[in-house]
């Protein structure tokens, strides 16, 4: 195997062996996925998102598989925007990406195309970072194919494994920071010799370093309340001025041994809201932007969390979304049986937009 990798992996162990309890912040969520997989093989790493050998509750690729499906996606996006974004790898070995002129596309990467798209029309480039919880570094690799920008992730051992692996093999160029260049001073003082910083959660900032722009995209929801309030903590103490916090979560979640409720963020009272609304394609997730202020805050985040409480509190209850996802599974199983009646005579327009898309991929 690549001597990277088998480095990756040392890189791991050493993450690994400092772990324990009281830094670890693996929640019961993630020990569920994580505990009994081999993340020291050097082919489980090179295989990572092969039937998810790795990847699953980071991966959403799996979840449309019907290739159709995933080409009508495309017609949500620019093509200029999808050169610049799609990956031209397989980096590991996705089973449920399709290769679509060279580019591979799944159904994990459309909400992550969605999310940037947001942001790009908001935040100018050269920025600094900081993604909670990026998985494999799916987003991280969109937003650095269109930013020329520091990126610091944030996130388990597993996960920063798979993420170190799969962003450097996109940018070979680029200077990654692990959490072995960590140990040598045990403290993050200054980005001015690398790109990409790649780090354990138990790692610590000097207070000079400011990000202008914080992620977390479907993790927060998955931590515990004490581990959630740690990282606003981390958030409000480095955060720059004017600075972002794009937070994608689920209304409320249960995996974690506590209900995990959006409203109940600790946001403190100096945000100002930019978007908020339901997330794209995904029920029960909301898209929410702010922007750290102190004065003139045109929405403030505590009346938001109001409204999204109210949105909570409407939004239809477990036993109801079974029934509609069993008449969402037969309506799509009908409608998989006439789809390629209705894409080829009843859908020309929606044939042509793609076609044009493609088009301009090529």
């Amino acid at each position: 195997m690549h001597s990277n990798i088998k480095k990756l992996i040392q890189i791991y162990k050493l993450s690994q062996k400092d772990s324990h309890e009281d830094v670890d912040q693996k929640s019961i969520h993630w020990k569920k996925y994580y505990d009994k997989k081999d993340f020291e093989s050097e082919a489980n790493l090179v295989n990572f998102r092969n039937n998810q050998l790795l990847s699953r509750g980071l991966d959403d690729a799996a979840n449309m598989q019907d290739e159709l499906s995933l080409i009508e996606q495309l017609r949500y996006f620019d093509s200029e925007y999808l050169r610049r974004s799609l990956p031209t790898k397989n980096i590991g070995n996705s089973n449920f990406s399709t290769n679509i002129l060279g580019y591979f596309f799944d159904y994990g990467i459309v909400h992550h195309l969605k999310w940037v798209e947001e942001i790009l029309k908001i935040i100018p480039s050269k920025k600094i970072f900081c993604e909670i919880g990026a998985g494999f570094g799916s987003l991280s690799r969109i937003i650095l194919n269109n930013h020329d920008a520091k990126y610091i992730i944030i996130d388990l051992p597993e996960a920063n494994l798979q993420a170190s692996f799969y962003l450097k093999e996109f940018f070979p160029n680029k200077k990654f920071y692990l959490y072995d260049n960590y140990l040598k001073d045990s403290t993050l003082k200054n980005l001015d010799n690398h790109d990409i910083f790649i780090l354990p959660p138990w790692c610590k900032f000097e207070k000079s370093i400011k990000i202008d722009f914080f992620i977390n995209t479907r993790s927060m929801m998955e931590m515990n309340k004490e581990i959630i309030k740690k990282y606003f903590n981390l958030i409000e103490s480095h955060i720059s001025v004017n600075g972002f916090f794009l937070n994608i979560n689920r209304y409320e979640k249960s995996t974690v041994g506590e209900k995990i409720l959006l409203h109940e963020y600790p946001y403190d009272n100096n945000w100002d809201v930019i978007i908020s609304k339901p997330s794209y394609l995904q029920a029960g997730i909301h898209f929410l932007l702010t922007q750290r202020k102190f004065e003139n805050l045109a929405r403030n985040i505590g009346d938001e969390l109001n409204k999204i409480k109210i949105i909570y509190m409407n939004f239809p209850k477990k036993k109801y979304l079974i029934l509609m996802s069993l008449k969402s599974n037969i309506i799509k199983t009908i409608y998989k049986i006439i789809k390629i009646f209705l894409l080829f005579t009843l859908k020309k327009k929606k044939i042509k937009k793609i076609a044009k898309i493609l088009n301009g991929m090529i």
